[in-house]
């Protein structure tokens, strides 16, 4: 089902929005990949609890850190999700420094590339393949959700299946149960048949969190309809929705990066309160990861009956 969706009070279920009941508990460490002679910086978000749901694996925008991501990562652990947020060297907040406009364009630019893009998939296919072996991290048999936002969409876009021009077809790690993108993109100049092609195999559970302002800040062309793409062109789901698409009337691009670094927060405006909208992004996303992550059915009802009735009037919320 497509389009704009209503619904009333919650049917029984918790809400997925609220802290959830478990202690979190957070580690820092760093795993190093040998053969690419790099060290990859993480933080770890630990629920208190017997086993894990799952593990969240968390990718940073140009110019994050492993701190990205703190204020979504902290509530699916305290829901009962492990989560790891990696550090990508390159596309850190090194690249940003104290740059003019001018010069944050041409990282940009720099950053974003073929070869930059595949290496920040390597790092988070080495952290995966380190599961079960280092003992700092968790089990190997573990079910794994990726999440990413701006370029770390991107970069969990393209382990989750879809298929980019100078990057081999690659298929996903079979411990692979659902994606999540903030702020993702279609940035390639394709037209639409090539987008349906590119995102024909993004078929795990997929869902796209935007906002009505979320462009590229003035450093790229990215517009905020472009961020709707990869949920527009990839396929419904087979046994019921999912893929959703989330976009919160307002939004801004550091709206969804969960915490900013010091460096973006020194370049560019970010909110010192939390957005209005930030409880709703919270309840959709804990419930798509409780939905598709731990297979959860009722959480699944919850999110497409329930949900919808929780949005401003100036949000939206599809899916198929």
């Amino acid at each position: 089902m497509d389009g704009p969706l209503s619904g009333g009070p919650s049917g029984g279920m918790p809400n997925p929005g609220a802290a959830g009941p478990w202690r979190v508990l957070t580690r820092l460490g760093d795993v190093h990949d040998t053969r690419r002679a790099r060290t990859l910086p993480f933080k770890l978000y630990l629920p208190d609890a017997p086993r894990p749901g799952g593990l969240i694996v968390f990718s940073h925008g140009l110019g994050g850190t492993r701190e990205g991501g703190a204020q979504w990562l902290a509530q699916w652990a305290s829901q009962g999700f492990a989560a790891l947020a990696v550090q990508h060297p390159g596309s850190d907040a090194g690249v940003l420094g104290k740059g003019s406009p001018l010069g944050l364009r041409r990282a940009l630019k720099a950053a974003m590339n073929p070869d930059e893009l595949a290496c920040r998939a390597d790092d988070i296919r080495f952290i995966i393949k380190s599961l079960g072996h280092d003992p700092r991290l968790p089990h190997a048999d573990i079910p794994i959700g990726l999440a990413g936002h701006s370029f770390g969409a991107v970069t969990v876009q393209l382990l989750a299946g879809e298929r980019r021009a100078g990057h081999p077809a690659t298929p996903p790690d079979p411990r692979l149960r659902a994606v999540l993108a903030l702020s993702p993109s279609a940035r390639q100049p394709d037209a639409p048949p090539g987008l349906d092609q590119r995102f024909a195999h993004l078929r795990l559970p997929f869902m796209g969190i935007t906002g009505s302002r979320d462009d590229g800040m003035g450093l790229s062309d990215i517009s905020a309809a472009n961020r709707e793409l990869p949920y527009r062109h990839a396929p419904a789901g087979l046994a019921g929705p999912d893929k959703y698409l989330l976009v919160f009337g307002g939004g801004n691009h550091l709206d969804f990066a969960g915490q900013a670094s010091q460096a973006e927060a020194g370049m560019f405006a970010v909110r010192r309160e939390p957005a209005a909208f930030q409880a709703n992004l919270l309840a959709a996303s804990t419930a798509f990861w409780q939905a598709h992550l731990a297979g959860e059915a009722p959480a699944r009802r919850w999110l497409v009956t329930d949900f919808p009735g929780r949005l401003r009037p100036t949000d939206r919320f599809e899916f198929k």
